[in-house]
């Protein structure tokens, strides 16, 4: 017994005075956010680096700043990774970079190089968010600073995971989630879209980071429809809520109802999708079965809430709605021919010798799929008052 412990404080030791390839910290550029951009036939690489040297130095000059940007070109993107070494005065460490944006020319041409490099390279984490910068440089997006954050990475990276608990229109997806569904036959990936507001040059200037609006900022928009490894269409806000409700990635949305002269919003909560795949007659059956529950949040009107025709009327648009958002994102696969939902991955995992006759014109054949839509929103008024704002408004000018 005393033995195992003297062995134990020895292997103890040993990792306390480190090893012979142990590097301080201060050795390295440390990685936040990588950029990917494409011009003609040559890659471009960016690559955020938190200045560590600068914010936390003894001279505690505000006046500096915390990151920097380096860029190199390369005909291939670790080339134009590797060139970068040639700027950095410090070794670049990636291992624990946030977020990956890829420019729209780079989508449209292919992930395959990314993907390829970031399974290949040992010193790469691939639990980080991809997104696809939109009407910008996928570099731009990395030099906006914000008085939120630290460095812009993390300002993306925060707000993908924080508006995908929010926005029903938002489905954050790290690299290990795109590779799965790179990887599988009878699925296509989709990817958040980024896009710059206001004016670049200017938000990337410490005055940005002072302001209490800032000139520009970095903004989640509607997803990337991908079919393969390509981008081939953006989405629509209401085909990306449709299409983030067949994928059962909804967490919480709002849905706008005009009643009358005036509009009500009922925001949701316990809302999940079911989807069920089936053969009649050998020809494919897609059944889409949403459930859950909302309460009227906003009123606009002289609306009576206590009236249970107003409140039975208001959840037939509800689910009136949820179904044309289902409608237009299948619209938007069967016309891009790419299966985003993973219908096809359905069938093979329950009719695999369908699946395998049909594998080859599956996407292109979404067109002859059979779509049964239901949705059973049930909404809630406990928690909503007897009238619009308004209305009380108007009933005490009867007094």
């Amino acid at each position: 017994m005393q033995m195992k412990k003297i062995i134990v404080s020895f292997l103890i030791l040993i990792s306390l005075t480190g090893c012979w390839n142990y590097k301080e910290l201060n050795d390295y550029s440390i990685v936040t956010g990588i950029a990917i951009d494409k011009k003609d036939d040559e890659y471009e690489v960016s690559v955020l680096i938190s200045n560590a040297a600068k914010s936390s130095g003894d001279n505690n000059d505000n006046s500096q700043s915390q990151i920097v940007v380096y860029s190199a070109k390369g005909d291939s993107i670790f080339e134009a990774f590797k060139n970068i070494g040639l700027i950095s005065p410090k070794e670049i460490y990636i291992g624990s970079f946030s977020i990956l944006v890829v420019s729209e020319d780079v989508a449209r041409s292919g992930l395959e190089n990314a993907v390829d490099l970031f399974v290949r390279y040992t010193n790469s984490r691939n639990n980080f968010y991809v997104a696809v910068a939109r009407d910008a440089k996928a570099k731009d997006t990395l030099k906006i600073v914000t008085p939120l954050a630290s460095f812009p990475s993390q300002n993306i990276a925060d707000n993908l995971k924080s508006t995908t608990d929010l926005q029903g229109t938002i489905a954050k997806l790290s690299f290990n989630d795109l590779l799965s569904i790179l990887l599988r036959s009878g699925v296509e990936p989709t990817i958040n879209s980024l896009t710059i507001v206001g004016d670049p040059d200017e938000g990337e200037k410490k005055e940005n980071l002072e302001s209490s609006e800032p000139d520009a900022y970095v903004k989640l928009g509607n997803l990337a429809i991908f079919k393969e490894d390509k981008l081939v269409d953006w989405s629509t806000h209401d085909e990306s809520l449709g299409i983030n409700i067949i994928n059962n990635k909804i967490s919480e949305m709002y849905l706008t109802l005009n009643y009358d002269d005036g509009y009500v919003v009922v925001d949701t909560n316990s809302f999940s999708t079911d989807i069920k795949v089936e053969l009649k007659d050998n020809k494919p059956v897609v059944n889409i079965n949403t459930k859950g529950e909302a309460r009227i949040i906003e009123v606009r009107g002289n609306i009576n809430l206590e009236d249970s025709k107003v409140i039975e009327d208001l959840q037939k648009k509800s689910n009136k709605k949820i179904k044309s958002h289902i409608n237009k994102a299948i619209q938007l696969a069967i016309q891009n021919k790419t299966d985003i939902f993973g219908f096809g991955l359905r069938f093979y995992q329950n009719y695999p010798k369908y699946y395998k006759s049909v594998k080859d014109s599956w996407n292109e054949d979404l067109d002859k799929v059979d779509f049964n839509i239901k949705s059973n929103l049930i909404l809630k008024t406990k928690v909503t008052s007897k009238n619009s704002l308004e209305e009380i408004h108007n009933e005490k000018k009867d007094y």
